[in-house]
Parts: structure tokens; sequence; C-alpha cells
């Protein structure tokens, strides 16, 4: 298809050509018939040609030459001439489409042949009202060639949109590795202050078993710093399912933002162990719930909002439910910058999400991995 056209355009192209052909077959004599029936043949053959053997290429020479030899046969090779012919008309499509699909020059041509065509005709008395006919022609280039505007503009701004989905998502891929830095220098600054209370302990107080559980921790934030990114390169290249890092971290919890985004009728509720949970899911699970809750205070601050987080020895599980009234009028755009930062961070996590309306509230439903010490495996005897 040209650039910005469908199959809307070929159809609708298509029945005007056959209401035109009709009716210019249906106002010529019976003896007339099989000539007129061969022009309209000759007048749909380009878009058997098109069908059959994809020369899109070439559409506009082929429908204009076929157009205008179809139009010929009426006006010519018919017994008599038609008052208030319809065959014309096919010059006035065969006009515009030209136009459309064609550049500026194209157009021009097309407009200029279909007139020489309509003077030649009247000049020959096969034709009445020529003028009529010739003003059609020029509204006809005028149509096609505002649509070729039109529709090269409507293709900017696709690309433009695509241009803009690409920012947005380069955008929450570098604020997703800034959020990743700082759980690494985190998580690296706690190793230390590890390390070095158990070099204190074992130097001044000999301690031993609280020197070993210090080094034990030191050691698993230490595989968790290294694993952490290891497991996020892995998932960007590969697109696979990951295995969940292993930085134990505390889920926050955002109620809060319900009571400062004006929602008041709201249930919060957690489970299991909090512990459990890394860092990075932590802070995913934090960021996904601070959104979902922002949309709502945003589109819906008076409708009441449950919110659940489960914990389990493999999985944590949010749901952030925005019970309506009604059915959901306010949900946020598939293609949002929220929603696609939302996913972008659960992929990476390895876990999926589900977000979209019911029958009366609208819905987010996360399941990502909690702490597990799978991406940097120990060797036996290391570490305890």
């Amino acid at each position: 298809m040209p650039s910005g056209f469908g199959w809307t355009h070929v159809v609708t192209i298509d029945v005007t050509m056959v209401v035109i052909g009709a009716i210019a077959i249906a106002q010529r004599p019976l003896s007339d018939w099989p000539v007129a029936a061969i022009a309209m043949v000759i007048a749909a053959s380009p878009w058997l040609v098109f069908f059959a053997f994809d020369l899109m290429k070439h559409e506009g020479i082929a429908l204009w030459s076929a157009w205008m030899v179809g139009t010929g046969i009426l006006l010519f090779a018919t017994s008599t001439p038609i008052t208030g012919d319809f065959a014309p008309l096919l010059l006035i499509l065969d006009v515009g489409v030209v136009s459309a699909i064609t550049s500026t020059r194209g157009g021009v041509l097309a407009a200029a042949s279909a007139t020489a065509l309509l003077v030649c005709a009247a000049a020959l008395h096969r034709l009445d009202t020529p003028v009529l006919y010739l003003a059609f022609v020029g509204i006809g280039w005028l149509v096609g060639y505002l649509m070729r505007i039109q529709q090269g503009l409507l293709v900017e701004q696709q690309q433009m949109q695509e241009e803009l989905a690409a920012h947005a998502v380069a955008d929450e891929r570098r604020r997703i590795a800034r959020e990743v830095h700082d759980v690494i220098a985190h998580s690296l600054s706690i190793t230390l202050l590890h390390l070095t209370g158990a070099r204190h302990t074992l130097e001044h107080e000999g301690d031993d078993a609280a020197a070993v559980r210090a080094l034990q921790q030191a050691e698993q934030l230490g595989r968790q710093a290294v694993g952490h990114p290891a497991h996020h390169r892995s998932t960007r290249r590969r697109r696979e399912r990951p295995s969940a890092g292993t930085q134990c971290g505390r889920y926050r919890h955002p109620r809060r933002r319900l009571r400062r985004g004006g929602t008041r009728r709201d249930r919060a509720s957690i489970s299991g162990e909090l512990d459990q949970v890394s860092a990075a899911t932590g802070l995913a699970l934090y960021r996904i719930a601070q959104e979902s809750l922002t949309n709502v205070a945003k589109h819906a601050p008076s409708s009441p909002v449950t919110l659940a987080l489960e914990v389990s020895r493999s999985a944590a599980r949010l749901s952030v439910v925005n019970h309506l009234p009604g059915p959901p009028s306010h949900p946020v755009a598939a293609a949002g910058s929220g929603l696609r930062g939302m996913r972008q961070r659960v992929e990476l996590l390895g876990g999926t999400i589900d977000v979209g309306p019911t029958a009366k509230c609208w819905a987010v439903h996360v399941n990502a991995p909690v702490c597990s010490d799978h991406a940097v495996p120990a060797t036996r005897g290391e570490g305890g």
C-alpha cells in the first residue's frame, strides 16, 4: 500500500468505480452493452494485476492508463452520445486517485490528459456540458492533492509517536539503571560495614560466632552485588526468565500515598516474611505500587483502593485494585510510559504483570520472584 493508505481507501475506490461503471453501462443502448462491459473490464484490470503480482509501485501509471482507455471506449466506441453521461466521472476518479498516490507532477499530468480527452470528446460532439466535467476534473485533482498531503502528515505523526515511545523506554531504562546502581552501592556499603565489624570483633573480642555471622552476611551481600547487574544484563540480552537476585531487603509499603492522593476508603495488607524479598524486587514492587496509587489519585481519588502484598518462599505477589462504581473510564493507556515502566521492571525481575479493567475495577497484579541465591551459586563449604 502507498504510505498512509489502507484497505478502506481501496474498497471505497473500487465501490465508486463499480457504481460509476454500472450507471454508465445502463445509460447506453443494449447494443452497446458488450463494448461498455469490455471498457469496465479494462478499467478494473489494474486491481487484478496488483493482487496477483504485487505491483503496487506501478499503481499510479496502471490506473491512469486503464481508466483513460476505459473512458475513451465508453465515449468514442459506442453508437450514440449520452446526455448526462457518467463515463467521464471515471476520469475524475482517475485524477483524484493518481494525485493522491503519486507526486504532484503525476497528478498534474493525469489532470492534463483527462482535460485533453474531454476537450476532444466535446469537439467531436460526443459529450455535452464539457465545462462542468472540466470543473469536476479540477476538483478531483485538488481533493487528491489534499489527501496526499494529509496522509503524509499522518505518516510523519506515526513516526514521531514511535520515536517518542522509544525515548520514553530509554528514559525508563536509564532510571532503572540509576536505581540498580544505588542498590549495588548500598549493598557494598553494608558489606564493608560487616567486614569492618568482623575484623574488629576478631581483633579485640575474639568472639568467633559474631565474626562468622558478620562474614556470612558480608559474603551474601557481596554475592548479591555481583549477581544483580549480571542478572539484568543477561535478561536484557536474551529476554529469558532470569533467576531472582539475592539482594535481601525490606519492601517499603507506600500506604501513605493513598492519604496524600486523596483516597480515604482504602485497605492494605501485607503477609509473609518481608526479609526474604530482595532489594531489587522490593524496589520494583514499591515503584509499581507507587505508580498505581498515583494513577488512582489522579483519575479516581474518591474510590476505594485495596493494596495487598503476599510473600511466599518463592514469589512476592502484589495487587492494587481500584474499586469503581461503574465500568472503568479512566484506565491507564496501554502505551503510556507508566505502564511501560511497570512492565520493564517486572520483566527485568523475570516476573509477570497483569494490568487492565474488569467489570467494576481497575487492577494491577504482579508476581515477582523473591530473594534466592541462584544468581551467584555458592560452592560447597563456602560461607557456611
